[in-house]
């Protein structure tokens, strides 16, 4: 029963920790590298969209790493250009002035802007009653960007961004474990092995339990990448800028989230 549990946390946990891997090993132990964690995040959640597989569409992000017109190039099946993307994660006041700066003397004009859910929120406001180009939102948030960043580079997070964490782990968490109780619930009302009544009560049980563990696992994984980098930072110096040592914090972080997660799992059991 753990293991089924844990499979929300550890699959999301495996996720985030796989873009951290491909931001480092794109931008190195860089101070933005939550921009580039939400280019990454952009392009995967723009590959597995279910309408660009059956069109054979793509989104791949550029060779430079500092593009100042676009990041990210859409293809065809043909490999016929589509679209372009500009990603924006700049959720500081200064950072939102500079991106509503560069629409509207019309930096962007050939591309399509895209920005964290905050950095659209906040850049929205400052172009509000202009007619210039707005900033789609990806939908991906600056904190699951920021939390990602951190554990990559080896960040103590702060009690603040630990709760965005565990919030976030605990929402993922408890809709997986929801979700597939839900399956299993549905095929048991209709072979007639669980009533409806039951089923429900189920449902919400694991949808509880799925979000305790998620919040956990997280907030774990956060905390255990924070020590980890700050020792390896201790212990190394500044030359610790090695992909392999870089990307140490972020494995250190998925298995103590395993490991957490399986733990706070098996006590319902």
């Amino acid at each position: 029963m753990a293991k089924k549990d844990m499979a929300g946390a550890a699959a999301k946990e495996s996720y985030e920790a796989s873009v951290a891997v491909r931001a480092l090993e794109r931008a190195g132990k860089c101070p933005q590298l939550k921009g580039h964690i939400h280019e990454v995040m952009f392009c995967d959640k723009y590959n597995v969209n279910p309408v660009n597989i059956l069109k054979g569409n793509h989104a791949d992000l550029t060779k430079s790493t500092v593009a100042k017109m676009k990041d990210v190039v859409m293809t065809d099946r043909a490999g016929h250009v589509i679209g372009h993307a500009q990603l924006k994660d700049t959720i500081s006041n200064s950072g939102a002035a500079k991106t509503a700066k560069q629409i509207l003397s019309g930096h962007y004009n050939k591309t399509v802007v895209y920005g964290t859910e905050e950095t659209a929120a906040k850049v929205g406001k400052k172009l509000a009653g202009k007619a210039v180009q707005k900033v789609n939102s990806s939908g991906i948030s600056s904190e699951t960007t920021s939390s990602i960043a951190n554990k990559a580079l080896g960040k103590m997070p702060t009690m603040g961004a630990l709760g965005n964490v565990a919030k976030s782990g605990g929402i993922a968490g408890a809709a997986f474990g929801a979700g597939i109780e839900a399956v299993s619930s549905i095929s048991d009302v209709i072979d007639g092995k669980k009533d409806v009544g039951d089923a429900v009560i189920d449902v919400a049980g694991a949808g509880i339990k799925g979000g305790i563990t998620g919040a956990a696992s997280a907030a774990a994984g956060s905390a255990a990448a924070g020590v980890a980098g700050a020792a390896i930072t201790a212990v190394a110096g500044t030359a610790a800028t090695g992909f392999a040592v870089a990307a140490a914090p972020v494995a250190i972080g998925f298995v103590a989230a395993t490991a957490v997660g399986s733990f706070v799992s098996s006590l319902f059991d």
